[in-house]
């Protein structure tokens, strides 16, 4: 029991035979707690400076053990203690788990402020890829622009997923349609979540704020957080229309280079003036198209253009 706030081993004995003998002499303790006389001596000295036990005015000397209240009194006080101890050492965890996650998060996490920063790293990413290359695109583009045709490696994958309105800006498909590589494919979605350029499944930039002075983004490398975000680019690109812009033989027997071009158009959401915007050529031309591919499915809505489309494997 009084090991638990720091007495020795003898000194627990000695002060259970005080109580159980109201009071002893050295010499009946040494007896009844076999003990030699300079253990018990050594076990009194300690009894007594601790408050556990007195001497009394006898001859020869005997001792008696304190109350156990104030054992009792002895045990408060170090439960107080351990209580402030854990206070203390809880605040201490804290800090550290802090540190710990401030010294992880130095390492995954990179800021990068301003226009000029934030276009050469996506210009440094695009350059570093060796394998694959993913890209979020939603407007405003602020890092690397559509026309400035900043290529990956030959040896790299592509996959873009064009927002809707990014695509609705004059000369950006004509671009697009340019700069697409054969092993690159091109989606798009009427709503991202987010803008995203990540390579070769190591490292993502992601922009955070797009405020007009000062732009900011976050490097993320790889982490938890850059698998969640490759997990969410994987899901919109499930759910995306794909874009066909080449002017190669397709699947289709059916359609015509162009008719697939219009109804790549028509399946991503454009309107039929930003499509005559594309093709130069009036609305009127626009929805006449649409008419003879509505026409040739054997359909009498662009909805069910759309399902047969799908259906037939025509994109």
């Amino acid at each position: 029991m009084l090991a638990e706030l720091g007495a020795s081993q003898e000194e627990d004995q000695v002060y259970g035979q005080l109580v159980t003998l109201v009071s002893a002499s050295e010499a009946e303790l040494a007896e009844t707690t076999g003990l030699s006389g300079e253990q018990v001596r050594a076990a009194l000295a300690g009894l007594i400076e601790r408050g556990l036990a007195t001497r009394t005015p006898d001859s020869p000397v005997r001792f008696v053990a304190a109350s156990p209240s104030v054992v009792e009194s002895l045990i408060a006080e170090r439960i107080r203690s351990l209580r402030a101890a854990q206070t203390v050492l809880d605040r201490l965890a804290t800090q550290y788990r802090a540190n710990t996650l401030a010294r992880v998060a130095t390492g995954v996490f990179e800021i990068v402020r301003g226009l000029d920063e934030l276009r050469d790293c996506s210009i440094g990413l695009l350059r570093s890829a060796k394998a694959e290359v993913i890209n979020m695109v939603k407007p405003p583009v602020i890092a690397v622009r559509t026309n400035e045709r900043v290529r990956p490696a030959n040896a790299t994958r592509g996959r873009l997923i064009f927002e809707t309105r990014a695509l609705e800006e004059p000369g950006n498909l004509a671009v697009l349609q340019q700069d697409l590589r054969p092993q690159d494919e091109a989606r798009v979605h009427t709503k991202l979540p987010v803008k995203m350029l990540a390579v070769d499944r190591r490292m993502a930039l992601v922009p955070i704020a797009q405020d007009d002075t000062t732009p900011v983004g976050v490097l993320v490398r790889e982490s938890a957080v850059l698998d969640a975000l490759l997990a969410l680019f994987e899901h919109v690109w499930a759910t995306a229309v794909p874009m066909r812009v080449d002017e190669g033989a397709g699947p289709s027997t059916v359609l015509s280079p162009d008719d697939r071009l219009l109804l790549s158009m028509l399946l991503a959401g454009l309107t039929d003036e930003a499509i005559a915007a594309h093709r130069g050529t009036s609305v009127r031309t626009v929805q006449r198209k649409v008419r003879s591919l509505m026409a040739v499915a054997h359909v009498r809505t662009r909805m069910q253009l759309a399902w047969e489309a799908a259906k037939q494997g025509w994109m």
